[in-house]
């Protein structure tokens, strides 16, 4: 009966109920969230402003978007901190895709040596997290993917902090209190924004007025500024002769709205068709979106067999590989991207390197894109069509200058703010230990 009733309201009342629910009922609910929170982070930080350590625990739930391996790193090496990572359950998409998420980002942890659990037991139970004794938990995801238990329960009783997954440089949720005035959000203890447009956008559209929230720069920028590799000297599979590196990175949301990124469905062929095409001259890696696959599953024109033979295709071939993990080592050592995703927009114009942007040409303009964005985007060429990829993997191969802007003053400006003397995670690490009264080299 509610079904038949819901069915019945005409949408324009839908929407007026929504906002009217948003302004009234959600927005008690948060303020008295914030109330509740302040007084249980002021009791959390009396008790550890003498301790000598801290356990840290890192909630996470996708290998490929750890976002915060030099803070983790750099953790491990301070005696005030005793880091561990928990890989969490994804439950949205049923349990054979959150088993198989779950071992994969498990091993990727395990295998390089992190102190890391594994949430699910041997025995079918979840670990609880007061098994792991806290003092401080640190989210990977803004959004509820996971069990209450290592969401909603997590940051209501332990001091917790989150920094963002991805780069906040686009406005593609539409109404920003829907991507920035969560609950979650407004029960951070602290929350470490990449940069000024996103950080004083969240001082105004959430109930906490961004009173919990630090500017610090995005930790994962650090390793392309410096050119460092990680654990592996070659990522890229070895070639018989000299070929040019091209990432294809497509983004998961496929459906068609208006948070829609994604080329994929109208351009996945064509890039296979192209990498075929110039086989001999470039090898490409394929990293997709972690969620992309699951959302293929599930889509009525691809279904399991289909997004099985297409990632396959890409892993099987001689000038393709599939990766689907960490992807600094793959930036710095790859020549050129091609992609659709929101976070790669500004990573990649960081390394200077020939970058296409992938549109779906709806209205022209890039208007997901907020002001930060704007500026990053400079970087970048855009295509909608096979002719348009092509001509950008030509002038890749021949090694001609990329026709977008590289004089940028105003990134230059941000990273030389934020990237100079003092690095991001370093100032993670700062306000987190003066905050709890410990001892700053």
């Amino acid at each position: 009966m509610l079904s038949l009733i819901k069915a019945s309201i005409p949408e324009i009342l839908k929407r007026f109920l929504r906002i009217l629910k948003r302004k009234t009922f959600d927005k008690v609910r948060k303020l008295l969230l914030i109330k509740r929170m302040r007084a249980r982070h002021s009791q959390l930080i009396a008790e550890l402003t003498s301790r000598k350590r801290i356990k840290v625990v890192f909630l996470v739930i996708h290998k490929s978007v750890w976002k915060v391996d030099v803070v983790y790193q750099k953790m491990a090496r301070d005696p005030f901190f005793e880091p561990e990572i928990l890989v969490c359950p994804y439950i949205q998409f049923g349990e054979e895709s959150m088993l198989q998420e779950l071992d994969q980002t498990y091993d990727y942890f395990e295998q390089r040596g992190y102190s890391v659990k594994r949430s699910l037991k041997d025995d079918g139970d979840w670990v609880q997290l007061e098994e792991l004794q806290p003092d401080l938990v640190v989210f990977t995801n803004p959004n509820e993917l996971t069990r209450r238990e290592y969401y909603q329960d997590a940051y209501t009783r332990y001091l917790s902090c989150y920094v963002p997954y991805y780069y906040m440089a686009t406005n593609h949720a539409g109404n920003p209190e829907d991507e920035l005035d969560k609950p979650m959000l407004n029960a951070m203890w602290r929350i470490y924004w990449p940069h000024q447009h996103i950080f004083e956008q969240f001082a105004a559209v959430s109930q906490v007025r961004g009173k919990n929230s630090k500017l610090t720069g995005y930790p994962a920028t650090e390793a392309l500024l410096k050119g460092d590799l990680g654990e592996s000297d070659e990522v890229w599979k070895v070639q018989g002769e000299e070929k040019k590196k091209i990432i294809y990175a497509p983004h998961h949301t496929i459906s068609n709205d208006k948070s829609s990124l994604s080329t994929f469905l109208k351009l996945g062929l064509t890039i296979q068709q192209v990498a075929a095409k110039y086989k001999d001259s470039v090898q490409w890696s394929f990293k997709p979106h972690p969620i992309l696959k699951s959302k293929l599953y599930l889509h009525p024109a691809w279904g399991r067999e289909r997004t099985d033979q297409y990632y396959g295709f890409w892993s099987s071939q001689a000038y393709t590989q599939l990766d689907e993990g960490e992807y600094e080592d793959l930036f710095i050592q790859s020549d050129a991207i091609i992609h659709d995703c929101s976070s790669f927009i500004v990573e990649y114009a960081v390394t200077r390197k020939p970058a296409l942007y992938l549109v779906n040409r709806v209205g022209g303009e890039m208007v997901f894109l907020n002001d930060f964005g704007k500026c990053a985007f400079r970087a970048y060429q855009t295509a909608d069509s096979a002719p348009e990829i092509n001509e950008f993997v030509l002038d890749v191969i021949r090694n001609h200058r990329s026709r977008a802007k590289h004089d940028n003053p105003c990134f230059d400006e941000y990273l030389s703010e934020f990237y100079s003397a003092e690095m991001p995670s370093d100032r993670i690490l700062k306000d987190i230990k003066v905050a709890l009264g410990a001892n700053v080299c």
